[in-house]
This record gives structure tokens, C-alpha cells and sequence, in this order.
């Protein structure tokens, strides 16, 4: 049987005996939360989407908000104490993250 591949969140998860439940299904490619949700039969209400911003200063913030739901940019950059935020381009997502799009995590970055 072959080992199961286990992303830094995982393993994190693991070193502090935390129990998780892993969803897999098949990608091709990524296209948003709730084609995922609706393809593992995850509810609405317990999934979410980890957007990752840059800040005016340079400086990257971690949003968790549920997945049928729009970060709103002003509340985002107050909260974060930045004139502005907005998305990392998606080419850098592994490199500041070092998750890939979709699969990104707070836990673990």
C-alpha cells in the first residue's frame, strides 16, 4: 500500500495528535471552494477559502472566510492595520505560501 502523501498542515496537525478527516477527490485543475464542496458532499457552512493578501507595505496577510462569501478589501485592510490589501498574483502563491492554488492553508504558512 502506498504512503499517503501528507502536506505541511498534515504534519503539523499530526505532531500535536490533532484528528482530522482528509476529503480527496480528483483535479484536474482548480476552480473554486464550492465545486469542491459540492464534489466531496462538504457542507457549505463548514468550508472555507484561505486568501492570501499583500499589504501596501509590503507585508502578506492570511483571510479564512467561508466559501460562499467575498472578502470585502476595505474591512480586510483595516483589520490587517494597511492603507490597502489585494491578492497575491497566482505564480507566487507557492512561493510566499508554499501551498499550491487550492490547496492553500493558514495552518502551516
Amino acid at each position: 500500500m502506498a504512503k499517503e502523501a501528507k502536506t505541511n498542515a498534515m504534519r503539523m496537525l499530526d505532531r500535536q495528535k490533532v484528528k482530522y478527516e482528509t476529503l480527496a477527490y480528483e483535479c484536474d485543475e482548480f476552480i473554486d471552494g464550492i465545486h469542491c464542496a459540492d464534489i466531496t458532499g462538504a457542507p457549505y457552512e463548514q468550508s472555507f477559502k484561505t486568501l492570501v493578501m499583500e499589504g501596501k507595505s509590503g507585508g502578506y496577510y492570511v483571510f479564512v472566510v467561508p466559501i460562499d462569501k467575498e472578502l470585502d478589501l476595505k474591512k480586510a485592510a483595516k483589520a490587517a492595520g494597511e492603507k490597502s490589501v489585494e491578492m497575491i498574483h497566482v505564480k507566487d502563491i507557492n512561493k510566499i505560501t508554499g501551498y499550491i492554488r487550492g490547496g492553500c492553508t493558514a495552518i502551516g504558512m
